[in-house]
């Protein structure tokens, strides 16, 4: 019997001695941590120490920390001791968790329900505000509020935008900006065109068409800065004619007025036998009224130039039989000529229109 007891008591006394509490786990953990820190290199075999600061058991990152002598999660702010493998309260050793299995949540994963805890009846629906709960705008008469929809539209100018309202709103066509359409406030019209009677032509300063349109003047207006070329009257009509011209919209029988415009400026070099004039185009039955003795004005030959010209300035041939003034062919406008008057077979010449607009708006 007394050997039986002496034997427990040797068991008892080798289990006392062989057990460890966390917190002396712990301290024997930072002492083994700070000895290896400091030794760094074993100096018999050169080999490095391990250090137990490296990751925890599901690979998080840990450092060592010396006061605590514990490794360190930076990301979830906890302590862990390798030697346990369980996260510790780093005042008592006390595992935090039963398992070291269980993961560690780092604080950016976190996921956090803003209605836990909370009734059904506590939560506000997500939605529109009821009209109860949004205060009305105020009807200040210091304050203009303009509604929403003119904040979203924006409304082009009339200068540049064509309302086919039946107004000649002529704008200024400069030939060096490239653009060949001129803009007569309908936005089928302002394409160049040329007329004649067989056997008389102009050769254009450039090829006429492009891949979109045979008869496109594109490109004479990029090789002129304008619309240039060389003219010939031939054939065998007894009254031949030639010109070149734009019309307010696309169908000759469209008129527009052009009263508000008081008059058109040009820009312009010309040198040859005929006369060269602007004259007011009107529809093909009104000029066949007029026996097409249409209000015209005379350009004079010679360099680059530009004139201005009041509707008033229009007048019509002596030779013409039914009276229309310039004023009253503005009221119905339906083109705008650049013609080769009063031209005999065998004359030639050359010419450039640069610019055209409104009276003053040239210069």
């Amino acid at each position: 019997m007394k050997k039986l007891i002496g034997l427990m008591a040797v068991v008892s006394l080798v289990a006392c001695s062989e057990s460890t509490d966390p917190a002396t786990a712990a301290s024997n953990f930072g002492a083994a941590a700070n000895q290896g820190t400091n030794q760094g290199t074993d100096q018999g075999t050169g080999t490095q120490n391990q250090n137990p600061c490296t990751t925890d058991a599901q690979g998080a990152a840990l450092v060592f920390d010396a006061a605590t002598n514990l490794c360190f999660n930076q990301v979830t702010r906890k302590y862990y001791n390798p030697t346990t493998g369980f996260y510790v309260d780093p005042a008592t050793g006390i595992p935090l968790q039963s398992s070291s299995s269980v993961a560690q949540v780092p604080m950016s994963e976190t996921v956090i329900d803003p209605y836990a805890g909370m009734s059904s009846s506590s939560v506000a629906p997500i939605g529109p505000a009821s009209s109860s709960a949004v205060a009305p705008a105020s009807s200040s008469s210091s304050q203009t509020v303009a509604p929403k929809s003119s904040a979203a539209t924006v409304v082009k100018s009339s200068s540049s935008v064509a309302v086919d309202d039946g107004k000649f709103k002529l704008e200024l066509w400069d030939g060096a900006a490239g653009e060949a359409q001129v803009q007569t406030g309908n936005k089928t019209g302002g394409w160049w065109y040329s007329y004649g009677n067989d056997g008389s032509e102009i050769t254009w300063g450039a090829a006429v068409g492009d891949e979109y349109d045979d008869g496109s003047m594109a490109p004479v207006v990029a090789a002129c800065s304008g619309v240039c070329g060389d003219y010939v009257i031939g054939g065998t009509d007894e009254y031949p004619y030639l010109g070149f011209g734009f019309g307010y919209a696309k169908a000759n029988t469209t008129t527009g007025d052009a009263t508000a415009i008081k008059g058109i400026c040009v820009t312009y070099t010309y040198s040859g036998d005929a006369t060269f004039a602007i004259e007011l185009g009107l529809t093909t039955a009104q000029e066949n009224k007029l026996g097409s003795a249409l209000p015209m004005v005379e350009l004079p030959a010679g360099t680059k130039k530009t004139l201005d010209f009041s509707w008033t300035d229009f007048v019509q041939p002596t030779w013409a039989t039914t009276t229309m003034t310039g004023a009253n062919a503005a009221k119905q406008l339906s083109s705008i000529k650049f013609k080769f008057a009063d031209p005999k077979a065998g004359d030639t010449g050359s010419f450039a229109v640069y610019k055209i607009g409104p009276q003053g708006s040239c210069n």
